[in-house]
């Protein structure tokens, strides 16, 4: 049961950053600290790996 959690939080976590890349402006998320390198390491990350 506990592995089913952490999957999920995983997906969920990558479901939500994927939603703020899309709805945030590339310029704020630079003040922030996500950089095109980041998020695209982010983006091709697995979710059970986030």
């Amino acid at each position: 049961m506990k592995r089913a959690a952490a999957i999920y939080q995983g997906w969920r976590m990558k479901r939500n950053f994927i939603n703020l890349v899309m709805t945030m402006d590339r310029r704020l998320l630079n003040d922030v600290g996500f950089s095109p390198d980041v998020v695209h390491q982010k983006l091709s990350t697995p979710f059970w790996k986030f």
